[in-house]
């Protein structure tokens, strides 16, 4: 089960306040009754309720549909206001009140005792309008007391006011939140009010936009996301969902109430055991359910949201339903003969209503099981009759290809014969737009009866593609070796299809991992005679991919040449991309970072003006983004690796891992370490096919050992299997030697660093081996091993002359220094790290020169260098780095002078770190959380994690008071 704290962002919040409280009285999504996500929702009401705290007054609509949890939202807002010290007065408007006059208000007439204060008004004559006018008199007087007392109130301490549901607040409410609302710019008074978005009355719709001009801020509450979702169903079940309830929940379009109650209608009718549906095959597909009983209590609150709707809008929209979640007024006009001005209506009814949403040009229901009570309404072979009919309909209209696949995918058993001419027409198209359709249209085709051999090869073959290209390569792989069996394919067909499907074949092999399957079948194609030249540089370019990936270097070189060399001549991306980018992982392995980089920009703007080959695993930005980033250039290898990582989701997943890898360690390597920790996490949720896994528990495992928190022994981090990756080998023992050493046993340290230093002589590891080089060189240093360390700076003299950056520049200055006891060399180094961008180092490298320097005999200046490189470790957070270089100085005599105090207070401002108290300062200058983030280059969830842990340590509720201790302080 899956640590809430992973996404569950109000107990940093709740902790900030200072209320220390447990979430239990949260009504939200959660069954136990704690909140899952909403933290850029919540933070914003934080800084709303600080400004508040401050003086100045607010008010925010929180809007969103029924049931996505604005209630809830409002409770934690009260809940963080009430910890502040905040009086809080909550009100909630009732549907069957509406024309109840202040019905809303009563609870903040009751809280300010306004009735037994009401002002007496002299008889009015008998008369309707004499009545009237007593009524609306009598009204105002109360709403004036209202804003009299109110003012009393806020004198005393900031106030909030919040009305939930006020879509269904009579006009006389509304006219008291407008009176109150002209408050909010003098008094500390802050008004939440919580709204659907439609429908809306027309007074309500004017008080919300007097509201936003005037500077309300509106929070909208979206679908929670699928690992909230996730988390949200775990709760409720007590056990991970698996994929058929998994896909049953995926339809609630992330709205808590109709999860909760899907899932909670599904336990009832024990259709759930061990977090999967239970069902016969009647009522579930193989991958996944057709059609879902909804729990009645869910249903009830649906139809009760149509029962407005006119009895011929409630019909078209339940065949419109029926059709599937997009809506188009042409198309169903077509499919239902009905005339296109009677649909329209119906559209322009159900927008109004919320039931639609527009997203663009487009309509849709707003939630699928909306859709699905609505098509319940027609009785399955009617739906099923309807939907062939659509199909029909908009193959006539040539509409789009995968709408008909949906459609034509409703029925059972094998297709028409037109409709198999029809597919095999439109089956690049469909497949290359909806893969997983077409994967099933073309199963269903391959069973039609009477087909001709090249018809069945021609929909085999795209059976294939679809089955690889919609994320399903473990079936792509038994698909093409069935039909590469004996005497599958037709005779005279090998070069025509049977070629084709062994490229399939190969990469279904790639995307599971089995590297060497997949070069067994590019070998056995490349054996057989009669390949064209085209195919024959695209095998050799994907023979050059997966040998770059096993090592096999000797291979590249010359698979990649032909592949480069036969794309060129062929004028195709895909031989030429394959060859390109096995070649520049090939010279980026090897530390030719200038023609590595050549490589990937040329990918990169072949791969825009190209046709984007989608099944090649050409990563068009993953090697460019990875060259900049050992080229100390790490804003524009943020941004690379950022879109290799978006490009690698929706394509290649192979590399995903790797992406989002190299992504980390780009942080690291900048000293954002909570973000690479964080980016190191999401590594673990994507499936291993690259061997990018161990490397981010190797990464993790580091940080944690410099900040002091690793737990266990060297041998806990498993030793690395077929699928390591070569570019990290690195890291395993570079971690161990560290917690030998922070064990104390130095012995063991130097002798696991000495093992890397017969594999750099080799030149068998990756030219990113050279970040261990400070580390190693420190602790041959320490043993007195001078010759371990000149050993070292000449391969540190290779690295940089295969590509000189800042940072290898310093890694061989630092290194030759060391080894030849010169101190201007490392000082040298100091400045390098520091133009390189690379602050750890920078420390490493003052903690090295001060020994120097004592032996120079310029005691002052070691001493500074030793606060400079503590200074700098403690903006980590690395405590054994600072014990350690304390420890190893006092050998020498050498404690640190005033600055950056190493044992800190617990509290007060003397236990800020460096970055915290930098944090505090922009606090103090008013900055946001998100400003504070840009500011500092790191992430705003980093941000309000050291809010939460200043807040702690200064014993505070708020931001306000940070900013007014700060300033106390000068």
């Amino acid at each position: 089960m899956r640590e809430l704290s992973e996404i569950e962002p109000t107990a940093a919040l709740v902790e900030e306040s200072g209320a220390g409280e447990p979430l239990e009285y949260l009504p939200f999504d959660g069954p136990d009754g704690r909140l899952i996500g909403r933290r850029d929702e919540l933070d914003r009401m934080v800084q709303r309720i600080d400004r508040v705290v401050a003086g100045a007054g607010g008010i925010v609509l929180v809007e969103g549909e029924s049931g996505i949890g604005k209630t809830a939202m409002l409770t934690a807002a009260a809940r963080l206001a009430s910890a502040r010290g905040m009086r809080v007065l909550w009100s909630e408007a009732k549907e069957l009140e509406q024309r109840v006059p202040l019905a809303a208000m009563r609870p903040l007439r009751v809280a300010i005792d306004a009735a037994a204060s009401a002002p007496e008004f002299p008889p009015m004559p008998a008369g309707r309008s004499a009545v009237t006018a007593m009524v609306i008199r009598h009204e105002m007087g109360i709403i004036e007391d209202l804003l009299v007392k109110t003012e009393n109130h806020c004198a005393a301490g900031p106030f909030v006011l919040i009305v939930d549901d006020a879509h269904w607040a009579d006009s006389s409410s509304l006219l008291a939140l407008q009176r109150l609302g002209e408050l909010v710019q003098r008094l500390p008074l802050l008004i939440l009010l919580a709204v659907r978005p439609l429908p809306r009355a027309r007074h309500l719709s004017v008080l919300l936009a007097e509201f936003e001009s005037g500077g309300a801020e509106l929070v909208r509450l979206g679908p929670m996301s699928d690992s909230e979702v996730a988390v949200l169903v775990e709760l409720s079940l007590g056990s991970v969902a698996g994929p058929l309830l998994s896909a049953a929940v995926s339809r609630a379009g992330g709205n808590p109430l109709y999860i909760t109650e899907l899932v909670a209608g599904l336990l009832q009718a024990e259709m759930i055991e061990s977090g999967e549906i239970t069902s016969d095959t009647t009522t579930f597909a193989v991958n996944g359910p057709k059609d879902i009983r909804l729990p009645e209590s869910l249903t009830d609150v649906i139809v009760r949201r149509l029962d407005h709707l006119p009895a011929r809008s409630r019909q078209i929209l339940s065949m419109a339903a029926a059709l599937g979640q997009g809506v188009e007024a042409i198309e169903l006009s077509e499919v239902l003969e009905a005339p296109l001005i009677d649909v329209w209506n119906v559209i322009s009814v159900a927008v109004a209503s919320g039931i639609l949403v527009r997203s663009g040009a487009e309509l849709s229901f707003r939630h699928d099981l909306i859709r699905q009570v609505l098509a319940d309404q027609l009785p399955p072979a009617t739906r099923v009759t309807l939907q062939l009919r659509a199909a029909r309909v908009l193959m006539s209209i040539e509409a789009p290809v995968e709408r008909i696949a949906m459609y034509l995918l409703t029925g059972d058993g094998p297709l028409e014969a037109t409709v198999v001419e029809w597919l095999v027409d439109v089956a690049e198209r469909l497949t290359g737009r909806a893969p997983e359709l077409a994967a099933g249209l073309l199963a269903r085709g391959l069973e039609t009866p009477g087909l001709d051999a090249r018809c069945y090869d021609e929909l085999r073959l795209w059976q294939v593609r679809a089955l690889l290209w919609s994320g399903n390569p473990t079936r792509a792989e038994a698909v093409a070796r069935e039909a590469l069996s004996q005497g599958a394919i037709a005779a005279g067909r090998q070069q025509e299809v049977g070629n084709p499907l062994r490229w399939l074949l190969a990469h279904a092999c790639f995307a599971r991992g089995n590297l060497l399957d997949a070069v067994a079948v590019v070998d056995s194609v490349l054996a057989r005679p009669g390949l064209t030249a085209l195919q024959e540089g695209q095998f050799h370019g994907f023979r050059a991919l997966c040998c770059v990936l096993l090592e096999r270097f000797d291979i590249v070189e010359e698979a990649s040449a032909r592949a480069i060399s036969t794309g060129a001549a062929c004028e195709d991306p895909v031989a030429w991309g394959l060859g390109s980018f096995a070649l520049g992982l090939l010279r980026f392995h090897q530390g030719f970072l200038d023609e590595a980089q050549q490589l990937g920009d040329r990918l990169m703007r072949n791969f825009e003006s190209s046709g984007r080959p989608r099944l090649s695993h050409i990563q068009p930005y993953s090697l460019s983004g990875r060259c900049l980033a050992e080229s100390d250039r790490y804003v524009v290898a943020e941004k690379t690796l950022e879109r290799a990582i978006r490009y690698s989701e929706h394509n290649s997943g192979v590399f995903l891992g790797l992406n989002r890898l190299a992504l980390a360690q780009l942080h690291f390597l900048r000293g954002r370490w909570d973000e690479s920790l964080i980016g190191l996490r999401a590594c673990r949720e994507i499936p291993d096919v690259s061997g990018h896994a161990a490397p981010a528990k190797w990464l993790e495992a580091l940080v944690a050992v410099h900040r002091g928190t690793f737990v266990g022994a060297p041998e806990s981090l498993a030793a690395p299997d077929d699928r390591e990756c070569p570019s990290y080998r690195h890291l395993r023992p570079w971690v161990q030697a560290l917690i030998y050493e922070t064990q104390g046993d130095s012995s063991a340290a130097f002798d696991t660093l000495w093992g890397l230093c017969g594999e750099f002589e080799d030149g068998l590891l990756s030219a990113m081996a050279y970040h261990v080089f400070p580390d190693l060189v420190r602790v041959a240093f320490v043993a007195g091993r001078m010759d371990i360390a000149g050993k070292v700076a000449a391969v540190a003299d290779l690295v940089d002359a295969r590509h000189s950056t800042p940072s290898r520049r310093a890694t061989a200055a630092l290194c030759h220094g060391l080894a030849e006891g010169d101190a201007a060399l490392v000082a040298q180094a100091v400045e390098s790290f520091r133009e390189a961008g690379r602050p750890w180092y920078q420390a490493q490298a003052n903690e090295l020169l001060a020994p120097l320097l004592v032996g120079e005999g310029r005691e002052a200046q070691a001493r500074s260098a030793l606060d400079d490189a503590v200074e700098l470790y403690a903006g980590f957070g690395a405590e054994w780095d600072i014990a350690r270089a304390e420890a190893h100085l006092r050998e020498f005599g050498i404690r640190r002078g005033r600055r950056g105090r190493r044992n800190r207070p617990k509290n007060g401002l003397q236990a800020l770190t460096p970055t915290e108290h930098k944090v505090a300062l922009l606090i103090a200058h008013g900055l946001s959380n998100p400003e504070i983030a840009t500011r500092m280059f790191v992430s705003p969830r980093t941000v309000q994690s050291h809010i939460s842990s200043i807040l702690t340590k200064l014993r505070l509720q708020s931001r306000i008071q940070v900013a007014v201790a700060i300033a106390t302080q000068g």
